[in-house]
C-alpha cells in the first residue's frame, strides 16, 4: 500500500476512524453502530474478506469504571454471537505501522511521532478499578515487546515525576525495574 497515513499528536477516536476508513475503503461500515437490539453502540466497524470487525477506542473510563467494563464485556459477547471480531484500542497506545499490524492484521504505513504510553494523560493505572488493573496487565502483556517497553518507560518516567504510588497500584509495581 503506497498511502502514508500521518497521525498528528496523540491518538483519539476520530483519528483512528479516519485512518481505518482510509485503509479499508469500500469495506468501511461506519461509526456509532447499534449493538444488537440494545441502546449501546460500537465505535466503528468494517468488513474485509467477508469478516466484520468492530472497533472500540477505549479511554480511561474503560479502566476506572467497573460497570463500563461490564458493558464492554456484554458488547464483546454480542459481537461474538454475531460472528464479529472485536478490536479494542486502549487510550495509552498510539496508531503506528506496528500497531496496525498487531491489532488489525492490516498492512499500511503510519507516521506517528507521539509515543506509546502515559505521556499526555494524568490517568495512570493507580487510578484504575480492580477489573481495570487486570485488563491493563493483560493488554500490556499481549503487546509486541517494542510497544510494551515504550509503555513501561512512560510509566517509569511518570513514577519519577509523581511517585510510584500515584502511578501504579502495588500489584503492578513489578512492571517498573527500579520499584
Amino acid at each position: 500500500m503506497s498511502n502514508v497515513i500521518v497521525i498528528e499528536g496523540y491518538l483519539i477516536q476520530s483519528k483512528l476512524e479516519a485512518a481505518l476508513k482510509s485503509l479499508i475503503g469500500d469495506g468501511w461500515i461506519g461509526r456509532e453502530l447499534k449493538v444488537g437490539d440494545t441502546r449501546r453502540r460500537w465505535d466503528m466497524a468494517y468488513r474485509l474478506d467477508g469478516a466484520t470487525t468492530v472497533v472500540e477506542f477505549d479511554g480511561d473510563e474503560h479502566y476506572r469504571n467497573a460497570l463500563k467494563i461490564k458493558v464492554d464485556r456484554e458488547k464483546d459477547a454480542i459481537a461474538a454471537e454475531l460472528g464479529y471480531s472485536v478490536v479494542r484500542v486502549p487510550y495509552w497506545v498510539q496508531l503506528t505501522t506496528e500497531t496496525l499490524r498487531h491489532y488489525f492484521g492490516l498492512e499500511g504505513v503510519i507516521e506517528q511521532s507521539f509515543p506509546h504510553g502515559f505521556i499526555a494523560t494524568k490517568i495512570f493505572p493507580a487510578s484504575y478499578c480492580e477489573l481495570g488493573v487486570e485488563r491493563f496487565r493483560r493488554e500490556l502483556e499481549a503487546l509486541p515487546v517494542v510497544m510494551r517497553d515504550a509503555v513501561i518507560q512512560s510509566l517509569e518516567a511518570r513514577a519519577a515525576e509523581h511517585g510510584l504510588e500515584y502511578v501504579l497500584p502495588n500489584r503492578l509495581s513489578d512492571l517498573i525495574s527500579n520499584a
